[in-house]
């Protein structure tokens, strides 16, 4: 059944203030966060009074030039790193196309790279046509037979990202390490989505390169680095003054770097008692929600996961349609899968676990921050189970699924 969206809105009173961020339930964290109010501070002067060069050669810009060096130790402590090892990018996507390049380079025999399921891992992989992608279970992990018959068979390196950007399923990080270095290949490990979520220790893990990005927890938009272990292979990918040590020129982006070190400050002071609160929040959410709404599958829910994030299916609906009566209704969250009007794009990553079309077309991503409260918690699940509710009352058996017209 198609339905225009005005329609299927209809008797639906928008609940929130639109002129402003208050006052909606904001639960798309996996896409970005809000800046917390102690990072901007900390990067207020460095967007004002304190805008200096940090390659200049007076006291005021060698100042500057001080403060990046201090996010980078602040970032490294966050990771378990050096601040040597810390190379600071645009973000995470850059980080691991750096990365990409370096373990599908000549250098190391050009083998290919084998990696998991992030547009971030694939696309330069596809670029370089050098890619392969190991299967996964059910929950989404890394099939373990898979993934070590495919590093014996022999790649140049590996990538894959520790926790999956829409289901929050943990990869077994230090047994896929651990597979890949058996057999020769250098290690790429995306942690955009877990840095400043779980507790992270680089020196722990057996791992050449891995990428971070700051707007993830609450930090600001267009800064990340990579990590690179002392002494793992590096080749620049941008050329010219010489900056990060000569491993990644171009003028530094000085107050996303300050705020990304606050971030990594906060994120670092409040870890461990934030993330137990927020797995907490997230479970109650999902308890909740499964007590009013029949027909509720949680993806990944057969193992860990990172504490912000819930991945749910719901019978006899589709996302695009909840998301339709969601929105207006104050609360922001994402699809399962990429939807384009009337033609759906599945879920890469739901597809390859191997769930049927339609669970992947009906699923929601709910991820929370550390700024969530359990008031919201209990808001979402009326308006969730609302919005489920009405998607269901309008179709049957013989008029189908929900289909939404966007005039």
């Amino acid at each position: 059944m198609i339905l225009c969206s005005r329609s299927l809105c209809s008797g639906l009173t928008p609940s929130r203030d639109w002129g402003s961020y208050e006052g909606v339930i904001y639960w798309d964290n996996n896409a970005t966060t809000p800046l917390d109010p102690e990072v901007y501070a900390a990067m207020e002067p460095f967007l004002k009074e304190r805008f200096f060069n940090p390659s200049a050669g007076y006291g005021c810009a060698r100042s500057v030039r001080e403060a990046v060096e201090e996010a980078r130790a602040d970032v490294a402590a966050l990771l378990g790193a050096l601040p040597s090892e810390i190379v600071f990018t645009s973000g995470g996507t850059e980080a691991t196309n750096m990365a990409f390049r370096q373990m599908a380079g000549e250098r190391n025999g050009g083998k290919g790279v084998l990696s998991t399921d992030h547009a971030a891992s694939l696309k330069p992989a596809v670029a370089l046509g050098q890619g392969r992608v190991c299967p996964v279970d059910r929950e989404g992990r890394a099939v373990p037979e898979e993934w070590e018959a495919m590093c014996a068979a022999g790649v140049s390196g590996v990538s894959f990202a520790w926790a999956n950007n829409e289901t929050g399923a943990l990869q077994e990080a230090a047994a896929l390490c651990s597979a890949a270095r058996r057999h020769g290949a250098s290690v790429h490990l995306d942690m955009v989505q877990c840095a400043g979520k779980i507790p992270v220790d680089l020196h722990g893990m057996e791992v050449d390169y891995a990428s971070v990005s700051a707007h993830k927890f609450h930090g600001p938009k267009g800064a990340g680095c990579l990590y690179r272990r002392s002494g793992a292979g590096f080749s620049p990918l941008l050329f010219g003054g010489g900056q990060e040590h000569g491993l990644r020129s171009g003028t530094e982006n000085v107050p996303g770097i300050i705020g990304f070190g606050a971030a990594a400050r906060a994120a670092l002071r409040h870890l461990g008692e934030d993330a137990g609160r927020l797995a907490r929040l997230r479970d109650s959410f999902e308890s909740l929600l499964r007590a009013q709404v029949d027909g509720v599958t949680v993806h990944s829910g057969g193992m860990e996961r990172i504490p912000n994030t819930s991945n749910l299916a719901f019978d006899g609906c589709t996302a695009e349609a909840l998301m339709l009566l969601l929105e207006p209704a104050g609360l922001l969250c994402s699809a399962g899968s990429a939807c384009h009007t009337l033609q759906p794009m599945p879920s890469h990553v739901l597809t390859a676990m191997g769930l049927p079309d339609g669970a992947v077309r009906s699923s929601l991503r709910f991820s929370l921050s550390f700024m969530t409260t359990q008031e919201e918690v209990e808001q979402a699940v009326s308006l969730v189970a609302a919005a489920v509710r009405k998607v269901r009352g309008v179709q049957s058996s013989r008029t189908g699924p929900v289909l939404v017209y966007k005039p």
